[in-house]
């Protein structure tokens, strides 16, 4: 029995999982029955007692029962169906040899959940042919036919149906199934037919029969753009404006244009440059001459060129940039390339040119720290934890300037030897596993400390979770 109950958990599992990314039932009148939000169902059943008992199929060569059922589904996902059923076996046999006379009957009442293939991702909704499966927690209640006594018990059918789609939300239905009886209860085989179908036929789509009005477009400015369509309806424009006016015909719109009365160019917002030198002539003292923003569009002496005079370069005869003082920098972090210990990658002076770790970063390491596995007592990494292995060896990979320190810890749990030992060969692993990812082995370094270097309280289970840890310390060269 107890497999029994582990069995409909299984299936239960199955389709909560199942039903975690699935959709929402189409409201459609063509829809198949299970995709309208309720479903209703009535039919006959025939219940098989005697081959369970008998440990033989023998179905209808011993005496059935049979009786109505009536069932009611909530669809609240394409895929999954919740409801409750009611339904009755009657029993009435002549007896034999082997078996006695019964009489009597027994009440059926069911709670239900079934995963539809008609769900949009392995049939369409509209299928019509819908299959299902389905798990039940049945109540019974029954009158014993000798002492008329009255019984309740439960047991937890499994099986499946299929709805032959009949006509629009209409389907015959045909399901069988074994109920696995729990208490007071026998264990017995069902078979069922009848009709189901969905309550609600969906909405129609609405027809708009508001008369056309046609209006006709007016020009206010008269520039062949329709004031529905033109930005400046009353001031005359052009069309690549939408409408609005370019007065001194820059390729500037006057909105838009700081010097809207004189030509200019369109990367200075329409004001001219006669000197080409990138400084509006409004704002240069020099005009005529190219020169740069910081003398006031002016020329100064400067022998490498680099805008920077030769007064204040300290690299004069080389050209650099102004953020480092006139040397050069490739990598326009503002420290010249002769300190710059990563002279191809901006960093700020402060870590001699090289980049920083985000923070971002640290916290993703330090998210990995928390969450590798290994096996019970072993150096062996789990398979879950791999992702993260290869997030660290991304992180590496981003910073190349950058060695890392693995290193492993344990609880105070155990032997301290065996766990200094542990913490060692754990630290090993995780270094294993990034090269090879392709990690150099001379950018990694492994120690293990055993329960020395505790994060949190060893006296409590929580505390020791966070104990057992691997950790990654990144660590300037």
């Amino acid at each position: 029995m107890k497999k029994s109950i582990v069995l409909v958990c299984a299936v239960l599992l199955l389709f909560s999982s199942v039903a975690m990314g699935a959709k929402k039932p189409p409201k459609n009148k063509n829809s198949a029955v299970g995709n309208s939000r309720f479903s209703i169902g009535l039919g006959m059943e025939v219940a098989d007692y005697y081959s369970p008992a008998l440990k033989k199929l023998s179905t209808f060569k011993n005496p059935v029962s049979f009786g109505p059922r009536f069932t009611l589904w909530y669809n609240p996902i394409s895929s999954v169906a919740v409801g409750v059923d009611l339904g009755s076996h009657a029993f009435s046999s002549k007896g034999n040899a082997t078996l006695p006379t019964i009489n009597t009957y027994n009440l059926l009442y069911s709670a239900l959940v079934a995963y539809k293939f008609n769900n949009g991702y392995i049939l369409k909704e509209d299928a019509a042919v819908s299959p299902y499966l389905y798990a039940k927690l049945q109540g019974t209640w029954a009158v014993t036919p000798v002492l008329k006594d009255n019984v309740n018990g439960f047991g937890i059918p499994i099986g499946a149906g299929i709805n032959f789609k009949v006509a629009n939300n209409i389907a015959l239905n045909i399901n069988g199934g074994y109920n696995f009886g729990i208490k007071n209860n026998d264990n017995h085989i069902v078979f069922g037919g009848g009709l189901m179908a969905d309550l609600g036929k969906g909405k129609e789509v609405a027809v708009d029969t508001t008369a056309v009005v046609e209006v006709k477009p007016i020009d206010t400015d008269g520039d062949g753009i329709y004031d529905i369509d033109d930005a400046c309806p009353t001031v005359a424009g052009l069309a690549q404006f939408n409408g609005c006016p370019d007065t001194d015909g820059d390729g500037v719109e006057d909105s838009k244009d700081d010097c809207p009365t004189v030509a200019g160019l369109v990367e200075l917002n329409g004001c001219p440059d006669t000197d080409g030198d990138g400084i509006i002539d409004a704002k240069d003292a020099c005009p005529t001459v190219a020169g740069i923003a910081k003398f006031g569009g002016c020329p100064d002496p400067d022998r490498d060129g680099d805008g920077i005079i030769n007064e204040k370069d300290k690299c004069p005869d080389v050209a650099g940039s102004f953020i480092a003082q006139g040397c050069p920098d490739k990598d326009g972090d503002g420290v010249m390339d002769s300190d710059d210990k990563c002279p191809d990658v901006a960093g700020p002076a402060s870590n001699k040119g090289c980049p920083e770790v985000k923070e971002e970063v640290k916290k993703r390491l330090a998210f990995a720290a928390r969450n590798i596995q290994f096996e019970t007592g072993k150096a062996t990494i789990k398979p879950v934890s791999y992702k993260i292995l290869d997030e660290v060896a991304s992180i590496l990979t981003e910073y190349p300037y950058y060695d890392v320190n693995v290193d492993g810890h344990t609880d105070n749990v155990g032997d301290k030897a065996k766990n200094l030992k542990l913490s060692q060969d754990r630290a090993a692993a995780a270094v294993a596993y990034l090269t090879g990812k392709g990690i150099a082995a001379s950018r990694l370094v492994s120690a293990g400390y055993g329960d020395t270097k505790p994060v949190a309280d060893n006296k409590t289970a929580a505390g020791r979770a966070q104990n057992r840890r691997v950790e990654f310390n990144l660590i300037f060269r």
